[in-house]
């Protein structure tokens, strides 16, 4: 009887350990029914929103195309931004926003910004100032970084980025960004691939990455750079910044300001409002390498 009533106790203590393992599997399952309940509620209670997001993807595109003056198209990346709320898109599902965001994309238009000769490195939009953009920003004497530490200043591009967009509408030409932000952390980036067009290779800007889909943005650090030539031989040229020195100079973050419809819109640390379309992975020239 004695050993009976051992086994039992010992029955009843390995169910009551097992327990908790259930509780765990049955909340898990809820908080997925609940964020699967909350996209299927948004799209129900919002059609209408979705049908004008749509349709001023298309005015967007449309005005892209035909080569509207920058108004114009500032206009129309206003009207889809503002109608669009990335937590009431995707139901607070962060999995979700990282699923949208992945991928291939074209860039299509940029905003432009003036040369500052006080910020010859870019203005960020937050007034912070690291590295040798402090130093830039001592030297001139700059009143708008440091004057505005509340984070509401004017942001500026960079030299190397006016340069690059300014060619965006020469043929042959095309800047793609992958998106991957799934799967183990270190294998998390954000790329930016200059490619040059007729087989000649392209230029890749590579990124560490990190969505934080609670301020709707992708924070990333730049630490690899390189040129990837196909013709007239074949050749990789290391581009020589030492990344790991600039700390944050290296750093910024993308807004995700519209997502949908094959169209992103973003918004970087200084200022440029990017206008993407989706594409095939593939379009990515090294896809195998950066999707494994």
């Amino acid at each position: 009887m004695c050993r009976v009533a051992r086994v039992a106790r010992r029955s009843r203590g390995a169910t009551r350990r097992a327990t908790p393992s259930r509780v765990d599997m049955a909340l898990d399952v809820a908080s997925r029914c609940v964020a699967n309940l909350r996209r299927v509620d948004a799209r129900r209670r919002f059609p209408r929103r979705r049908a004008v997001a749509s349709s001023s993807a298309r005015d967007l595109l449309d005005a892209i195309a035909r080569e509207a003056d920058d108004d114009a198209i500032r206009a129309r990346v206003d009207a889809l931004t503002e109608a669009f709320e990335l937590d009431r898109a995707f139901g607070g599902d962060g999995d979700a926003v990282a699923a949208a965001l992945h991928g291939t994309w074209r860039l299509a238009h940029a905003s432009k910004s003036a040369f500052d000769p006080r910020a010859p490195l870019g203005r960020r939009t937050d007034a912070t100032t690291p590295g040798l953009e402090a130093a830039f920003a001592t030297l001139f004497d700059d009143a708008n970084a440091n004057a505005n530490a509340s984070g509401s200043g004017s942001g500026s591009s960079s030299p190397i980025q006016r340069a690059v967009l300014s060619k965006l509408s020469d043929g042959g030409f095309a800047v793609r960004q992958g998106v991957r932000l799934r799967g183990e952390a270190r294998k998390r980036r954000v790329d930016q691939a200059v490619c040059f067009g007729d087989g000649y290779g392209w230029f890749r800007l590579s990124a560490n990455a990190r969505l934080d889909a609670r301020e709707g943005r992708i924070d990333y650090g730049f630490d690899l750079a390189y040129v990837d030539l196909k013709k007239p031989i074949a050749v990789r040229v290391p581009y020589p910044v030492p990344f790991r020195l600039l700390g944050k100079e290296a750093m910024g973050y993308l807004t995700c300001d519209y997502v949908g419809d094959g169209v992103r819109v973003c918004t970087g640390n200084k200022g440029t409002t990017f206008v993407f379309v989706k594409e095939d992975d593939d379009a990515l020239p090294y896809a195998n390498e950066f999707y494994d």
